[in-house]
């Protein structure tokens, strides 16, 4: 294993030795590891009174209303004291990225907890008196292993990473180890997990105008606006914001600064010369912000194959990311508290599904797959907790596959996304399906509320500007690019037209395919795989594309660190 590869997070335990991550709080009736990120100190709670230990990690941007509403002096025992009274109730009054844990010494038992749309991810072992809890799963293997605790590779894991290039349940390639879903609280007592859902999104429509509809969604919006860049000032940060040629990270920089958070580096990576490097860069000239992109074509981030695993606990493919993490490495990190992005809000202001009865309908298994290559079976039970087709890809595709790429970039800043506010899901899914498809309101709401946003091209409409007036011209688009795409087949060319061409870039680097050649064969002789598991793995690699071959890699690599 590479040790020189930093991982950031806590872990706490009881009846486990914990002393090989490095120095630990002892609490006495458990003990504590941290090494943590530390962008906002007054928000975390860590105290230890009267046979409880209270930990939360993360940023909480209603903490003066949720304090103001308690009896006690502070926020730390104002936290600790209501999570104590009915934790239920009071989790879903909490706004903000967040994860901690409750212990109570003479129940001997653990409360654990994540924020409702799991911008803060959480892991759980548990084990007849012995428990963890972390946000790391690496961590968690080198305490299990430091106390000659069996850890065993979990294949459902790898399947799923092979199909869906995500985890779209609560499993991690370790057996022993599990992931509290969103807006799930557990009692780890007795050696046994009573796993409970504290919020849901609400997904049921009210009638509506189509003028109520874009009010309704400019309100919620800016506030959420509002908690995530007041928190910044809150610390005296300057705002980082994603920006691309899309809406969504458009819309957050775009709406903050017409809010006077005007103070932003932006920030964008990408094919140079596509249309994200184009139009991200026209935006923050023209609103003035200070603006930063990175270049992918060198391919250098497709090395990161065990640091991204490491850092992202093997929750989805490892490059995913992209860029991401290497960009945030270059960044002044003491400037930034959170990175603004406009995580999913594609999906969420408008859908996932054009037919309704399908967008509405009971859930299946089966969509969204990173691959068909490999062809597997899995228990529908999963899909029993969403009440919609829609939900369940809301919670599954967004959160927990497109979302984890939060866990690599909460080891340089914080994560938000307006888009992601628990109040603003509220507010968007209370809108007529029928205002919401196909872009109609998100277009409408730009059109009536920020006009000059649609003065730019939409990298997914080809550099068409967002406009219904446009639709015309963005067929036109579309049947060129297919039109490319089609011919690029026939002659056996790269396609390019993307903001990142990965076969293209990778089909020109020999030191790339050597690169992950050599890997694919140092691991994969690796005994946890038994001789199925290990040819569909050759097969991915061997015949897949660079997506597929990052999808196998990254199965190799948990397997490499957490069991070789």
């Amino acid at each position: 294993m590479d040790e020189k590869i930093e991982v950031r997070g806590w872990l706490a335990a009881k009846n486990l030795n914990i002393d090989c991550l490095g120095e630990v709080r002892d609490f006495g009736s458990c003990v504590q590891y941290n090494h943590l990120l530390d962008k906002f100190p007054q928000d975390r709670v860590l105290l230890s009174e009267g046979g409880q230990v209270c930990f939360l990690d993360g940023y909480v941007v209603n903490k003066s209303e949720l304090t103001a509403l308690s009896a006690e002096r502070d926020w730390q025992h104002a936290f600790a004291a209501s999570l104590r009274s009915d934790g239920k109730a009071y989790l879903q009054k909490v706004r903000g990225a967040f994860c901690g844990y409750t212990y109570e010494k003479e129940q001997e038992s653990v409360l654990i907890y994540t924020d409702q749309v799991s911008n803060k991810a959480l892991f759980y072992y548990v084990d007849q008196d012995r428990w963890i809890v972390s946000d790391c799963v690496y961590d968690m293997v080198r305490v299990l292993r430091a106390n000659h605790i069996a850890c065993h590779f979990n294949r459902k894991a790898a399947e799923y990473m092979l199909s869906y290039g995500y985890m779209p349940d609560d499993s991690t390639h370790v057996e022993e180890i599990h992931r509290l879903l969103p807006g799930c609280l557990a009692v780890l007592k007795n050696g046994n997990a009573a796993v409970e859902r504290y919020h849901r999104i609400r997904n049921q429509e009210e009638e509506m105008t189509e003028k109520e509809a874009v009010e309704k969604v400019d309100l919620a919006f800016r506030e959420a606006i509002r908690r995530e860049f007041e928190k910044d000032k809150e610390y005296g940060y300057r705002h980082l914001v994603d920006l691309s040629g899309g809406l969504d990270s458009r819309m957050v920089s775009w709406v903050a600064h017409d809010m006077g958070y005007t103070d932003q580096l932006n920030m964008a990576y990408s094919q140079a010369g596509y249309l994200d490097d184009k139009i991200s860069r026209r935006i923050a000239r023209d609103l003035g912000h200070a603006y930063q992109f990175m270049p992918l074509d060198d391919a250098k981030w497709l090395y990161d194959i065990d640091r991204n695993v490491r850092q992202n606990n093997g929750a989805a493919l490892y490059s995913g990311i992209t860029g991401g993490g290497r960009f945030l490495e270059t960044l002044p990190a003491d400037q930034f508290g959170i990175e603004h992005t406009g995580m999913i809000g594609d999906a969420i202001l408008s859908t996932f599904y054009h037919d309704r009865s399908f967008n509405y309908g009971k859930p299946r298994m089966g969509l969204h797959r990173y691959s068909e290559r490999l062809t597997y079976t899995f228990d529908e039970a999963i899909v029993k907790d969403y009440p919609s087709q829609e939900m369940f890809a809301i919670y599954t595709r967004g959160i927990l596959g497109a979302q984890s790429s939060y866990m690599i970039r909460q080891h340089y800043v914080e994560t938000s996304s307006p888009f992601m506010d628990v109040d603003f899901l509220d507010a968007v899914f209370s809108i007529p399906f029928e205002y919401r498809n196909r872009h109609h309101l998100y277009l409408l709401w730009i059109k009536e509320k920020y006009p000059g946003a649609a003065d730019y091209g939409w990298e997914k409409w080809g550099g068409v500007k967002p406009k219904e007036s446009h639709l015309f011209l963005r067929k036109i688009k579309t049947t060129e690019r297919l039109a490319k795409q089609a011919a690029c087949r026939l002659f056996q060319r790269q396609n390019t037209d993307s903001m990142n061409p990965m076969d293209a870039w990778y089909a020109k680097d020999a030191k790339i395919q050597h690169y992950y050649e050599n890997y694919f064969e140092s691991v994969i002789d690796c005994k946890v795989f038994d001789e199925e598991l290990r040819k569909d793995l050759t097969l991915m690699f061997q015949k897949g594309n660079v997506t597929e071959k990052s999808m196998a890699l990254t199965v190799l690599s948990a397997v490499k660190q957490y069991f070789m």
